[in-house]
């Protein structure tokens, strides 16, 4: 069977690469650091409180996305919802650093596959294991993806800083929401993963082939890790997801400082 990916392809920089879409920002316009926040109704509330701006705006066939900024401990942080999916928010990804951004902490929710990950306890990302189609563009060979070490630190830090309890895993990205059996889950929690979700891998796989930093904390949410899939209520943790932003919102702020 011929090979999909060949890796002097993936060394070609593609035919459209995203900076002849998107120009950098102006000099002295460019955040220091950006959060991709997988929690629309946060981005929303927030990016429309006082104190808030539009640094600009994403384009989508569903309309514009608007990547705000505000400022958090003296740094100008971006905010953005990158839709949901490996493929959409890597889009979001790519059109964000060729805005100039270079420094970024994802936030989102994620299935939990041990039992001992109650709801809403954050976890810290190591790496990913990658069952998804989108990272292996970006020269991704092995079946996991290590998380940077800058990132990791800063997450830990904003986390520490207001006395949440949190783990540091390994998580398992898929695209087959439908199609998570019980012997794949079984075999993923031998691999190590607790968590499963969407996007995570194909995100470390961009971070790492465009030469940019990237954190994720990931808020534990419904559960697999029973006989049958348990939702635990987790779409209408609103306030929950409020508070794992602003930890994300710190962390960034961190990383931007070095």
């Amino acid at each position: 069977m011929t090979a999909l990916h060949r890796p002097e392809d993936l060394a070609e920089p593609g035919v459209l690469e995203p900076a002849a879409m998107y120009p950098p920002l102006p000099e002295g316009e460019v955040p220091d650091a950006a959060v991709i926040c997988f929690f629309p109704d946060t981005v929303r509330a927030v990016g429309e409180r006082e104190g808030s701006d539009v640094a600009f705006s994403f384009t989508s066939i569903i309309g514009g996305q608007p990547c705000y900024v505000r400022e958090v401990a003296g740094r100008r942080i971006a905010f953005f919802f990158p839709e949901i999916g490996a493929p959409r928010a890597v889009m979001f990804l790519e059109e964000a650093i060729a805005r100039g951004i270079s420094r970024f902490v994802a936030v989102g929710s994620a299935g939990v596959l041990v039992p001992s990950l109650v709801m809403g306890h954050p976890v810290v990302v190591t790496s990913a294991l990658r069952d998804e189609g989108t990272s292996a563009h970006y020269g991704a060979t092995t079946s996991v993806v290590e998380a940077g070490a800058g990132g990791i630190r800063a997450c830990v830090a904003a986390l520490e800083a207001v006395g949440a309890a949190h783990e540091r895993g390994r998580t398992w990205t898929t695209d087959g929401i439908y199609r998570e059996t019980r012997s794949t889950v079984a075999r993923r929690i031998e691999a190590g993963c607790v968590l499963v979700e969407m996007e995570a891998s194909a995100l470390l796989a961009v971070a790492a082939h465009r030469g940019v930093e990237l954190g994720q904390i990931l808020f534990s949410a419904d559960s697999l890790a029973g006989e049958e899939w348990d939702h635990r209520g987790w779409v209408g943790a609103g306030d929950a997801h409020e508070r794992v932003f602003w930890i994300a919102m710190d962390a960034a702020a961190r990383l931007a400082a070095g």
